[in-house]
C-alpha cells in the first residue's frame, strides 16, 4: 500500500535542455523570425521527448538550437549596424 511519503523518482540518465528559454529571449530581443523558429523546434523536442523518441528530440534539438544561434547572431550584427548607422547620420 502506497503511503503519502512515497513519490515518483526520474531515471537517472540526464534530458538535455529544450533551448525553450533562450528562443523566447531571442525572439523578444534579437531577430523574432528566425527565434520563433527556434521555439516551434523547441517544442517539437519536448513532445519528443515525452514520447519518448530520444533521435527524433535530438533533431529537433540540433535545429532549435541552429535557429536560436542564427538570431542571437542576427541580433547582434543588427545592432552593430544600427549603431554605426546612427553613429555616421548628422542629427543637427
Amino acid at each position: 500500500m502506497p503511503s503519502e511519503y512515497d513519490y515518483v523518482r526520474e531515471p537517472s540518465g540526464s534530458t538535455p535542455g529544450t533551448w525553450l528559454g533562450l528562443s523566447i529571449a531571442s525572439t523578444v530581443c534579437c531577430c523574432t523570425p528566425f527565434g520563433i523558429v527556434g521555439i516551434v523546434f523547441s517544442g517539437l523536442a519536448m513532445g519528443a521527448r515525452d514520447r519518448n523518441e530520444m533521435a527524433e528530440m535530438e533533431r529537433h534539438l540540433s535545429r532549435a538550437r541552429g535557429w536560436t544561434i542564427a538570431a542571437i547572431v542576427c541580433g547582434i550584427i543588427g545592432g552593430i549596424i544600427v549603431l554605426a548607422l546612427r553613429g555616421t547620420s548628422d542629427f543637427n
